[in-house]
């Protein structure tokens, strides 16, 4: 598909198609480099559902680029293409969650959701899950209900 192509069924609404003109614009692939422009078609994008579409602008608007850097926002866009089963979306809100950014520090929520990373084989989320598992202590068990709850809701979606 040339990029004149891409470019009209994006504008036409076809949502894989604003995720990958996103994706050029973002690389600069058969376009000009634009983030902004990446932006704008990857949000297009992630409102119709698509779970790569929500990672790729929970990203730029965790990190500021090509956008107003918002933590608050990142965690939004993370969460949906999570609870699609999106594992570096869950690796990424457990470390939010670890730190407590963009959200109040919460060890049960980021246990659960590295543990949902790990599950899917997410480089580094083992590591991350026993970090914050070994800072639960006796709320431990209180993390694994919660994940069994979250886990039985992200397969009925």
């Amino acid at each position: 598909m040339s990029i004149n192509e891409l470019q009209e069924a994006a504008e036409q609404g076809d949502s894989h198609a604003q995720l990958s003109l996103g994706y050029k614009y973002d690389i600069g692939e058969s376009v000009p480099q634009d983030l902004a422009m990446a932006a704008n078609w990857y949000r297009k994008a992630a409102k119709q559902g698509l779970p790569n579409a929500q990672f790729n602008l929970a990203e730029m608007l965790r990190d500021g680029v090509g956008l107003s850097k918002s933590s608050e926002l990142a965690i939004q866009w993370y969460l949906k293409a999570a609870m699609q089963g999106h594992a570096k979306s869950q690796y990424n809100l457990g470390i939010m969650y670890a730190k407590g950014e963009g959200v109040p520090a919460d060890n049960i929520v980021a246990y659960v959701w590295l543990r949902l990373a790990e599950d899917r084989g997410t480089e580094g989320a083992t590591q991350a899950r026993e970090i914050v598992g070994n800072a639960l202590g006796s709320k431990l068990e209180t993390a694994i209900k919660v994940l069994a709850e979250l886990q039985t809701n992200i397969m009925s979606t």
